[in-house]
């Protein structure tokens, strides 16, 4: 498998840290950490961590994804894949990028990105979604997901904002490869 590559221009931007403001600009040759590996690693099943409380009782995120080849997922509002929210929803994958919090402190800190090209209603809420690929021993992920009113921008800002645990934020949630809790290692 070739290495997938993309060149972003981040342009200037703020990003909050410790309260202060801090503008940079950076024009980097990202690439997920994930690049060869088949699908990036996002292929399977994955589960909340149950063993992380402000990522098991975050509403925002799906108990169960379904991952077919990078291509197609499912969300569900339960661990066994019962109550679907919505399924075989198909994407596109538009590249890396790295967290405007973490990058590159973490060289590894890079969200993968997936874009919507199915036209099914129920799965217009994840219209774009952003995983930090599967990694780790044992296998976990994290993600982040939003609707037409989002972008891609919008769900990597979110690491820049301010604490607030009455929200669940920054949100960053925890899943494990099914079958694994306490995954976060």
């Amino acid at each position: 498998m070739s290495v997938i590559k993309q060149v972003i221009g981040l342009g200037l931007f703020a990003v909050a840290g410790f309260g202060a403001q801090v503008a940079f600009a950076q024009t980097a040759e990202i690439a997920s950490p994930n690049a060869a590996v088949p699908y990036l690693g996002v292929d399977g099943i994955f589960t909340l961590d149950t063993s992380v409380a402000s990522s098991l009782h975050d509403p925002r995120n799906p108990a169960r994804v379904v991952f077919n080849q990078m291509e197609q997922f499912s969300f569900y509002r339960d661990m066994q894949g019962e109550e679907p929210i919505a399924e075989n929803c198909q994407y596109e994958y538009r590249g890396a990028a790295p967290d405007p919090f973490y990058y590159p402190q973490f060289q590894s800190s890079i969200w993968d990105k997936f874009e919507l090209v199915s036209t099914d209603s129920a799965c217009s809420g994840f219209q774009y979604v952003i995983l930090r690929s599967p990694h780790g021993e044992p296998a976990h992920m994290h993600m982040r997901y939003g609707g037409e009113a989002d972008s891609f921008e919008s769900l990597l800002n979110m690491s820049t904002g301010e604490a607030d645990n009455s929200k669940l934020d920054p949100w960053w949630s925890l899943y494990c490869a099914e079958g694994v809790t306490a995954c976060d290692v």
